[in-house]
């Protein structure tokens, strides 16, 4: 003869606990974009307390975690190609500085030859 169980218990408590779990991991997540510390299901989970399988098996969740986390490494990449323009433009900059800094000495270089040749012709000369 099988028995009914009782597992309304069980179903209350599996319920509460989600619902303490969201909480906490809603929580975590602004925290986290408060401290403008990177996103991801480690960062998450450690922060909440939960597993990352947990936080894997929550869709909306993961995608919440996964809509952030490429928003974020979306600007991460604007701002490393502002940065490389940037640089690109300094780098201009300081190459068209160089090249005017080799030209004048350059130059320098060939007026001091000249002056040389002046110089020894002249001990040349008073030598003889």
């Amino acid at each position: 003869m099988a028995h009914k169980r009782n597992t309304s218990g069980l179903k209350s408590n599996a319920g509460k606990k989600k619902k303490e779990a969201l909480k906490k991991t809603d929580e975590a997540i602004k925290r986290l974009i408060k401290k403008k510390e990177v996103i991801n299901f480690n960062t998450v989970a450690e922060e909440a307390g939960v597993s990352k399988a947990w936080l894997y098996k929550e869709s909306d969740i993961a995608e919440r975690i996964k809509r952030i986390r490429d928003q974020s490494s979306d600007k991460k990449a604007v701002a490393v190609k502002a940065s490389t323009k940037r640089s690109d433009s300094s780098k201009d900059a300081l190459i068209s500085t160089l090249k005017a800094k080799v030209r004048e000495l350059e130059t320098e270089n060939s007026e001091l030859k000249k002056q040389l040749e002046v110089v020894y012709g002249k001990f040349r000369n008073s030598s003889m």
